[in-house]
């Protein structure tokens, strides 16, 4: 029980507990058939965490069938996946399907994802499809023009740039551009409706598809979760804290960095301090008296709330940072560079934007500050970022985007 009473959210299901079986005035609830190429049950990646949060809020509002390949796209210990999967239908589905996972069908195509998928829209009755992250793109224009389905497109990044970027770091992924720069504008250009994550995004694919049919639906937060309403940590020894999936090369980096650039300058002056990573797949470096690596965590907000300091020393922009949205909602100070905050405003009084350069002091500085757990943010970041209000945008998008499609088909 929440120590303190949340600030009133938008919430569809405010009320009552039976929603995934209620019915609207119109009369039953459409039917909605979410397809991604991994699991939103693993909650790995700020992909997969946004990934779970849009099925279990849009259950709310449509009978939704999730169909997915049965991993992440990333190493993580089987005991770890198996503790996920326990929480079967935490997600509130009508109905789930897995399909073996594959890093042919993650990277290229999957064709029992596909079997899967034409049987489900050849034999239901589905009002939408949703197809999310990455090279679900491919399968949504199939579908789309093969079933005459309205099409929602969902992208956590503009996915052929991503692959450019990373081609420094795997050569692979060069090869797999031009093939990702064609599934991502073709299902921009059936879409009715292309989900961006933010305001960057969306300028990116105005290429593609035309303003009105673009929702900008930034990352989010629990609010039941993440919260300030708890006591505040003690201030020594002081942790400073740095999440994130390491498979990333852009984690791996920002880990190497203070490691490397950010950690003896701060505990110079304050040999109390101790540096914690926390993330599935941390790469070797990562150790000395005042590191810690605890690898990946089942319970992380246990992890940010006892953190002193949250830090994202980022040298590039990519996407949203789930880890910045997150600690900030939980009362939390947040270091970060000008990349690392990306899109996300800088209106908020725990948000701290500094040149990498300056964060050894600024870290100093900061852990001296009396306020550790700030709550005066928290009702607008709730507004802002709250996963009940930016699903119930999303379903309004939806509605707008695609509902006369539909209309149409009936």
């Amino acid at each position: 029980m929440l120590p303190r009473i949340l600030p009133s959210i938008p919430h569809p299901d405010a009320g009552n507990p039976s929603s995934s079986h209620r019915r609207t005035e119109a009369g039953p609830k459409k039917k909605l058939l979410y397809l991604a190429v991994c699991d939103p049950d693993l909650e790995v990646t700020g992909a997969t965490v946004r990934m779970g949060a849009f099925v279990k809020h849009l259950s709310a509002f449509y009978d939704v069938t999730l169909l997915s390949m049965a991993g992440s796209g990333h190493q993580v210990d089987r005991a770890v996946e198996e503790r996920f999967r326990d929480r079967e239908n935490r997600l509130g589905l009508t109905a789930r399907v897995r399909v073996p996972f594959s890093q042919t069908g993650y990277f290229l195509f999957s064709p029992t994802l596909y079997r899967r998928a034409d049987r489900l829209l050849r034999f239901g009755s589905f009002d939408y499809l949703l197809a999310d992250y990455g090279l679900a793109a491919t399968y949504g224009v199939l579908f789309a023009h093969r079933y005459r389905i309205p099409l929602i497109y969902s992208s956590h990044n503009v996915e052929y740039r991503l692959y450019l970027d990373r081609c420094r770091y795997d050569l692979r992924r060069a090869l797999l551009v031009p093939y990702v720069y064609w599934a991502e504008r073709s299902a921009c250009r059936a879409a009715k409706l292309v989900v961006a994550i933010s305001e960057k995004d969306r300028q990116a694919f105005l290429r593609w598809a035309p303003d009105e049919t673009i929702a900008v639906i930034p990352q989010g937060f629990d609010p039941e979760a993440f919260n300030p309403f708890y006591p505040p940590p003690p201030r020594s020894p002081g942790v400073v804290l740095f999440v994130g999936n390491f498979r990333s090369s852009h984690n791996r980096e920002a880990a190497r960095t203070i490691v490397r650039e950010i950690l003896t300058p701060v505990i110079r002056q304050r040999p109390d301090i101790k540096f914690q990573f926390v993330g599935a797949n941390p790469p070797a470096g990562l150790e000395g008296p005042n590191v810690e690596c605890a690898g990946f965590v089942d319970n992380l907000a246990d992890y940010l709330r006892r953190a002193n300091l949250i830090i994202a020393p980022m040298r590039v922009q990519q996407g949203m940072s789930t880890k910045i949205i997150t600690g900030l909602a939980l009362g939390k100070t947040v270091l970060t560079t000008p990349q690392g905050a990306g899109s996300i405003p800088q209106k908020y009084r725990q948000l701290v934007v500094a040149p990498l350069d300056a964060f050894p002091s600024r870290i100093i500085e900061l852990l001296s500050s009396p306020r550790s757990v700030d709550e005066a943010d928290f009702a607008m970041l709730c507004r802002d970022f709250s996963w009940p209000s930016l699903t119930a945008a999303l379903h309004r998008r939806i509605e707008e985007c695609c509902g006369s499609s539909t209309s149409d088909q009936r």
